[in-house]
């Protein structure tokens, strides 16, 4: 081997030694996260049964049973022979009340938009209420032919889960709302559409609109006309086309059944909110399409206009708010839902049984309040009901039977008669109940059988079945107004308590998994600590060969473990043998990491601190546990603005007490700079539901009106819209930044050679054109535009958008190539009369030019952050780079301060101080303060769709998935990593090669660098493990779903996007490296 390649060899070797302690540690977190995760997230016990057709066709009039002696009486022997005798010759289902269905879902059709607004203080607004008028219109005129209602959607609200819902009948889980945006679920459960489908004589069955559908019901439609659902920016297109074809179909009427699902109404929240001018035009479209098709519609046709969410005043969904749940439902047909209704009937909703049965009280309200709408129709609230059902009720207007996963109950409104009330023989009210009950009691035997979620419950849910069993024999025998009533509201409080305990334990634990997941991520986290301790004396290279030597051979040793763990669980043999690997390879690094450092001979141990470690300690335990507590979750970002407050408070009060003067003042004014970058950072902010009415938004525009300003639900938010006021000063920071930041390079004579380059003709445009997409995406959202102008826009910002790319892939390029951050200054040395050579930036060669790395990737973050999180984002930003410079300071104080106790013989030498824990915390403290003032929260509202559109009309795989991740994630993680990074190269200067020294000391780069990287990991992993913890500890808590695991997701997903960002780090670092060694013969351990 040639001296120059052993050179090279002590170059990239210590760097390959640190991307392999984090590969290994970041497979030990990808197996805990997913052990945990499955076990944790797991979907209810999913029941493929199919409702059998009916042995007999249903018929207007049937016969009721005589019920055995005694079943009046509630005998129990009699009881059980009356349940199998209703088995046996009950219904399946009613005759047909309509021959075909119309189903148009209206994405994110809220109840206020559709019901009509009564004068109040805050009705009706005129972007949103009585624009939609034809539903309300109707409801009011014909009474028999409409139901209008308050269509509550159970959460998550996301698309996938509510087709779901509106389909089976069943409820959804958690774990599904990922796949709304991957690709799976399909349905494989019974649903409606697939018993018209197995209906004999039926027509052809059409789907036109949101191409979730065609993932999710692949093979139940004759004819499919989808759209592509994820493109927010396009508000029409998928409306025309979904208008364009129901009328098509319409006018041809060879049809069973119809169903439309359009977008714009949604995308228009999504990309504006919906007070917004573009608002009214939608839903005035959206009402001209109801009235062009009701024109179309047959007299034998059911029409129903749905939602299958709402939106909250950000025009976002997916959590369970009052506005995102709030749905609308209308169900109307020329033909009135009762055969042998009369003309000027009064509403369905005030006929007598409808207002017995709904007086019951049950777990599910039959009226709610909602805050939009103050005035409701009824004195007892707005008509609400679940979404779920809609699946008895179409299935029973239909003539089909009732899905068998089904758990709703039939709207009593569509089986009410005042000619044929209950009481009446023929009474198809308790006659759909009694189908209806059955039903779901069929579906909780089989659902026993495959599971005990339900097994607390069983008593009480047959106590309930046989109440009913016996309020309906007593009917037979007895028949009155009241003994129907009985029997029939019987059967509908069974049906809502079954619908309440399944809910309530609506997904399962395994918790095998749970434990086999919690276990390798405590461990992981106390491996990360000991290496964490001893790469602040060892090399990498001599860590990563113990290391990874005991965790080869225990995971070898692993394996045979988890073969014994798949015969005592019931894991998969994947599973058993990962986790047995991982718990094997995690002891074995336990027992190797007990050894003694090894350190080279004479080398002097490296000055570390005790107190700040366990300071550190502390506020990282703190930070971890306020997940053991729901309030405390839901203000975390003002406690961890508060903990970062504090911490720099306490370290400018430690640099008053440093030996030289200068650092008396430079440490404070750093410390009190930074702290200021991150308070002005933290005035950006979006507020979580359950922090009002103490928290203002201040990340959108502010509304000018005061329409909602008594309104609960609009006091927390403006429109979905940035504020040219914010866009204005995004464009003079992006104007300044280059300068601040060869400003900051200035002080270590670093800002000159390609920083000259980098700064002015890189960053500096970049940043001003990023700035210049939000504003082009305002100006294409105005309302004022006419089509062509509106595009022209949208090319604009298109073209602003991929410029800024194209101008980080030169820039990227430039960087890995270009010469470092130096500058050769010559000289005359009065005393020899030689020209003398000065190398400008040499001792801060490494951190300035990982710094200019780092803020290409920060313009990347920049762009696709929105105009008040670009900010908070270049705040917090430069406070990283503040910090790297204040922990220089504080390092460079603490040697001198030992120096001068070596020289007094206090104590032994020591060499330059390790970067401290403290120093990591307050890294991972300001990327969480980037967090929460980019406009995020650990709720899925929170999450910023639009970004995945930055550069593209469509979605792009994998662009689009990567920006949104990058903009969730990127200022959380990014930030601390390369500040990490940042911090063990800041004013290093490189160990060159002179006369007096060929073979340079190596540097500490690598060494020091994964030290600080495994500090963030360990404090990541930490919070993980917290969260994890305390999402199961809660996991019958009302809020789980709410609160703990949206916090567990994001703390696993940001502790794996850590892991990788951190791996990127290393790459860019060895990069330098490289560049380092050419040019002054450097090397590295």
């Amino acid at each position: 081997m040639t001296g120059r390649a052993a050179a090279s060899t002590r170059v990239h070797k210590p760097f390959l030694a640190v991307l392999g302690v984090l590969v290994l540690v970041t497979a030990w977190h990808l197996a805990g996260l997913f052990l945990f995760t499955c076990g944790f997230l797991l979907q209810r016990v999913e029941l493929h049964d199919r409702a059998p057709p009916c042995e007999r066709p249903p018929h207007p009039s049937w016969t009721m049973p005589t019920p055995p002696r005694g079943a009046a009486k509630g005998e129990s022997a009699a009881l059980d022979v009356w349940d199998e005798l209703l088995r046996e010759k009950g219904e399946c289902t009613l005759p047909p009340r309509y021959a075909r269905a119309v189903v148009w879902i209206i994405d994110a059709l809220r109840y206020d938009f559709v019901a009509e607004a009564l004068n109040s203080s805050t009705t009706p607004n005129v972007y949103m209420h009585n624009l939609l008028r034809k539903p309300a219109e109707l409801h009011k005129q014909e009474h028999g032919s409409s139901i209008l209602a308050h269509f509550v959607a159970h959460p998550p609200t996301t698309t996938l889960q509510r087709l779901k819902g509106l389909t089976t009948g069943s409820l959804p889980t958690f774990i599904e709302a990922g796949a709304n945006f991957g690709g799976a679920g399909r349905v494989l459960e019974d649903t409606w559409i697939g018993q018209v489908r197995a209906q004999t004589g039926r027509d052809r069955m059409v789907f036109v609109g949101d191409d979730t559908w065609q993932m999710v019901f692949a093979d139940l439609f004759d004819e499919s006309y989808p759209f592509s659902s994820f493109n927010v920016e396009d508000l029409d297109t998928v409306d025309a086309g979904v208008e364009h074809h129901m009328r098509a179909v319409m006018d041809d009427g060879h049809y069973s059944l119809l169903i439309g699902h359009s977008l714009g109404v949604d995308h228009v929240g999504h990309r504006f909110g919906p007070a917004h001018a573009r608002m009214p035009p939608k839903l005035e479209q959206m009402d001209g399409i109801v009235r062009d098709l009701l024109e179309r519609l047959p007299q034998d046709t059911l029409f129903v206009l749905l939602g299958d969410h709402g939106m909250d005043a950000n025009g976002d969904h997916g959590g369970d708010s009052e506005l995102e749940i709030g749905s609308a439902l209308w169900m109307y047909a020329k033909r009135p839902f009762d055969p042998v209704a009369k003309k000027g009937m009064q509403p369905l909703t005030l006929l007598p049984d409808v207002r017995a049965l709904l007086a019951q009280p049950t777990p599910t309200p039959a009226y709610q309040p909602f805050s939009m709408l103050p005035v409701a129709e009824y004195a007892e609230g707005h008509r609400s009901l679940p979404q779920i059902d809609l699946v008895p009720t179409l299935s029973l207007l239909l003539g089909v039977p009732v899905p068998f996963n089904s758990l709703g109950t039939v709207i009593p409104e569509a089986f009410a008669s005042a000619q044929q009330p209950l009481g009446h023989k023929d009474a198809r009210l308790l006659r759909a109940l009694r189908i209806n009950a059955r039903q779901v009691r069929t579906y909780l035997d089989a659902y026993a059988a495959q599971s005990r979620d339900l097994a607390p419950f069983a008593a009480e849910l047959r106590d309930l079945w046989r109440q009913a069993l016996q309020a309906d024999a007593t009917w037979a025998e007895m028949p009155s107004v009241d003994t129907a009533r009985a029997a029939a509201t019987n059967y509908m409080v069974f049906t809502r308590a079954a619908l309440d305990r399944a809910q309530s334990v609506w997904a399962q634990f395994d918790h095998a998994r749970i434990g086999l997941g919690a276990a390798i991520l405590g461990l992981t986290v106390l491996v990360t600590w000991m290496l964490w301790r001893r790469t602040a004396q060892e090399a990498s290279g001599a860590v990563a060969r113990r290391v990874g030597r005991a965790a080869a051979y225990g995971s070898l040793a692993g394996t045979l473990v988890g073969v014994f763990i798949g015969i005592l669980t019931h894991l998969s043999v994947a599973e058993a043998l990962l986790a047995g690997a991982a718990l094997g390879s995690l002891f074995a690094a336990i027992l190797a990491l007990q050894a003694p450092c090894q350190v080279a001979p004479g080398t002097p141990p490296r000055a570390t601190s005790r107190v700040s470690t366990w300071l550190a300690v502390i506020f990282m335990s703190i930070h971890a546990m306020l997940f053991a507590s729901n309030s405390f979750t839901m203000w975390e970002d003002r406690i961890t603005l508060a903990l970062l407050a504090v911490l720099l408070l306490g370290r400018a009060g430690l640099g008053l007490g440093a030996p030289l003067v200068r650092w008396q003042y430079r440490i404070p004014v750093i410390s009190i700079s930074a702290l200021l970058l991150v308070r002005l950072a933290a005035m950006s902010r979006v507020c979580r539901e359950e922090q009002a009415p103490y928290c203002t938004p201040t990340f959108y525009a502010r509304r000018v009106s005061t329409e909602f300003a008594d309104n609960p639900a609009y006091a927390l938010s403006g429109p979905a819209t940035n504020s040219p006021y914010t866009m204005v000063a995004t464009y003079v920071v992006a104007f300044v930044m280059a300068d601040v930041l060869r400003r900051l390079l200035r002080t270590s004579r670093a800002h000159l050679g390609s920083a000259a380059t980098i700064l002015p003709w890189i960053v500096r445009p970049a940043m001003l054109g990023a700035a210049g997409f939000w504003l082009a995406d305002w100006v294409h959202g105005l309302e004022r535009w006419d089509e062509s102008t509106r595009t022209l826009f949208l090319h604009i910002k298109m073209a602003v958008a991929r410029t800024v790319l194209g101008l980080l892939v030169v820039g990227a390029v430039y960087w890995c190539y270009a010469p470092l951050c130096l500058s050769v200054l010559r000289e005359p040395a009065p005393e020899t009369g030689r020209s003398r050579v000065m190398i400008l930036g040499f001792g801060n060669a490494l951190g300035s030019a990982f710094l200019l790395g780092g803020s290409l990737g920060f313009v990347l973050l920049f762009l696709l952050a929105q105009p008040m999180g670009q900010l908070a984002l270049t705040a917090c930003f430069l406070a990283t780079v503040l910090l790297a410079e204040l922990g220089d300071h504080e390092r460079d104080a603490r040697m001198l301060a030992a120096a001068k106790r070596v020289e007094a013989q206090v104590e032994t030498p020591t060499s330059r101080p390790v970067p401290t824990l403290l120093e990591t915390t307050c890294l991972v403290l300001v990327g969480f303060v980037a967090f929460f003032g980019t406009g995020h929260q650990a709720t899925f509202t929170a999450i910023q769709w639009r970004v995945a559109f930055v550069g593209f009309t469509q979605v792009t795989y994998p662009w689009s998935p990567l920006f949104v991740v990058l903009n969730a994630f990127g200022p959380m993680i990014a930030l601390p990593v390369w500040g990490a990074v940042l911090l063990a190269l800041w004013n290093v200067a490189p160990h060159r090669v002179t006369k007096e020294s060929l073979s340079p000391l190596p540097m500490r780069v690598p060494s020091d660098a994964l030290h600080l990287l495994l500090g963030v990991l360990w404090y990541l992993s930490w919070l993980a493990l917290a969260a994890a913890g305390w999402a199961y500890y809660f996991r019958r808590h009302l809020m789980l779903f709410k609160i703990w695991v949206p916090r567990f997701m994001t703390a696993a997903l940001g502790l794996v996007v850590a892991d990788v960002l951190a791996l990127v780090a290393v790459v860019a670092s060895l990069l330098l490296a490289y560049r380092i060694h050419r040019a002054f013969g450097s090397t590295f351990v």
